[in-house]
């Protein structure tokens, strides 16, 4: 298997392919964002909310 990214050619032998399309295949955990994130985001939303309206006047 060989897929190329937009820097290098990526080569794979077959086992190796095989290994990564298991990987896939497998369920994953769903993802919960932590508060703290979430809670940074808001922060960070709110800021520059005040920041675009401090610039207008």
């Amino acid at each position: 298997m060989a897929t190329e990214t937009f820097y290098k050619r990526i080569i794979l032998s077959n086992e190796a392919a095989e290994k990564l399309a298991d990987g896939f295949d497998k369920p994953r955990a769903t993802y919960v964002p932590d508060k703290e994130v979430l809670e940074a985001q808001k922060r960070g939303q709110e800021w520059l909310k005040r920041l675009s309206e401090s610039k207008k006047s």
